[in-house]
């Protein structure tokens, strides 16, 4: 053993013993930490503090120098070598294939969860944030992450089905040969995991060799699973390319949002948000609610009204506990039930269904089976694929069986899925007939 492999192993050993065991983890991934993103990583820890979360980075570039960071000992940089993470298996969770992400093949996506799916399980719940989330203040997170971090094993901006494994369109293609169907996805840039979740990922990962594409990854390992799936609405504000402004996260203050590259934008607005609170009288309560039902105001009114009130509820709602966000779930649904028999207007009844939601989000529905009776082809390969998993972890990485297996386990998930999809079509017929 060379002495930089000794070293490197020295340092991931210290980085996984030398950790309290605190019940969750919030980790931020980034290339070079911002001066901004370490500020803010600071209040977040400080904060956290009282509810039990840590707060990690993840620094891409190991030529980086975390030592050199002025920062609060609540707040710990990562560094992982990118040999260390490929010869775990874990790369390309964000690479899409082709020559030209060569350089996504291992990123602080595929060290951070290397780093908490295998060196370090101590937390039962682990948030990953890219450097690029805007969180208008602590306390959006902190009511998002009691609200749903107890009870849930992926939490996620969107679920989108392909229940039959169709790959032409989006990047479904890159899914063949890892999984059967049903598969999922959603943007991934603002993901919270539970241990199981986390445990499921490792057990995954050591089978095929790599992370797959992490915006299919996490929600079809989850559906297959049957694991706990919430999409919060405080999360619907995680998109791809949007432009965003002030005046919208001013209406959303407990919302993520992405992207937001320019740091020291979103430093003003936090600044300009805590001098807005102080200024202005932003005030909601349940009864304002509750009188909808009996209201009666024109059109233009109507619009206006519902549309202050949405604004300072979306303001004040952080400020509720996690069972008054709850109960309040509740209650809406039962207004919304009250003013249907009341004829009272359309736009109230769906502004009160648009309230459920956003007080409290339940969890996506279990997927059913989408085959109801399984060939005896389909039976043997699905025999088949987990025969071939299970030999693939009684040996080593880099065993050169190994990889005939994974090409092995490859094909027979191809087969099956092609299988799935002549049975879904099948049986479809069947129900048109009857």
């Amino acid at each position: 053993m060379t002495i930089a492999s000794l070293l490197i192993g020295l340092l991931l050993l210290f980085q996984r013993i030398n950790v309290e065991a605190l019940n969750s983890a919030l980790c931020y991934l980034s290339y070079r930490p911002a001066p901004e993103l370490l500020e803010f990583a600071q209040e977040l820890a400080q904060d956290a503090l009282h509810y039990g979360v840590e707060i990690f980075i993840m620094v891409d570039d190991n030529n980086f120098n975390i030592s050199a960071v002025n920062v609060s000992p609540n707040v710990r940089l990562l560094q992982i070598p990118r040999e260390e993470s490929s010869r775990h298996n874990y790369q390309k969770a964000i690479s899409s294939g082709g020559i030209a992400c060569t350089w996504l093949y291992i990123t602080s996506w595929d060290k951070a969860l290397f780093y908490f799916c295998a060196l370090n399980r101590n937390y039962s719940f682990v948030w990953f944030l890219e450097e690029d989330v805007f969180i208008p203040n602590v306390q959006a997170f902190r009511s998002l992450h009691e609200l749903y971090a107890n009870t849930s094993d992926l939490i996620v901006p969107r679920h989108e089905l392909n229940l039959d494994g169709s790959d032409g369109l989006w990047r479904w293609v890159m899914a063949s040969g890892k999984f059967i169907p049903p598969w999922a996805c959603s943007m991934a840039n603002a993901v919270g995991f539970s241990r199981r979740m986390l445990i499921a990922m490792d057990h995954f990962v050591q089978w095929l060799g790599e992370v797959p594409f992490h915006e299919f990854f996490f929600n079809t390992l989850a559906v297959q699973l049957n694991f706990t799936i919430v999409t919060p609405t405080e999360l619907s504000t995680i998109e791809y390319a949007k432009v965003f402004y002030y005046e919208d996260v001013r209406k959303q203050p407990n919302n993520m949002w992405h992207p937001i590259k320019d740091f020291p934008k979103g430093k003003l607005w936090r600044k300009s948000l805590i001098n807005e609170t102080l200024n202005h009288n932003h005030t909601f309560t349940l009864t304002e609610v509750e009188m909808l039902c009996h209201e009666s105001q024109n059109m233009r009114n109507i619009e206006q009204h519902l549309e202050d009130l949405f604004i300072r509820f979306e303001i004040n709602k952080s400020n509720l506990s996690s069972n008054v966000r709850r109960l309040w779930r509740q209650r809406f649904s039962d207004l919304a039930e009250e003013c249907q028999k009341r004829n009272v207007s359309q736009e109230i009844v769906s502004f009160l269904i648009k309230l459920v939601d956003h007080i409290y989000k339940l969890p996506e529905p279990p997927v059913p089976e989408i085959v109801q009776r399984k060939s005896e082809v389909h039976i043997r390969l699905e025999r088949d694929i987990n025969e071939t998993k299970q030999a693939i972890y009684q040996f080593s990485s880099n065993c050169s069986n190994v990889t005939e297996l994974r090409n092995q386990a490859t094909k027979l998930i191809r087969k099956l899925t092609y299988i799935i999809r002549q049975e879904i079509a099948h049986e479809e017929k069947l129900r048109k007939f009857n």
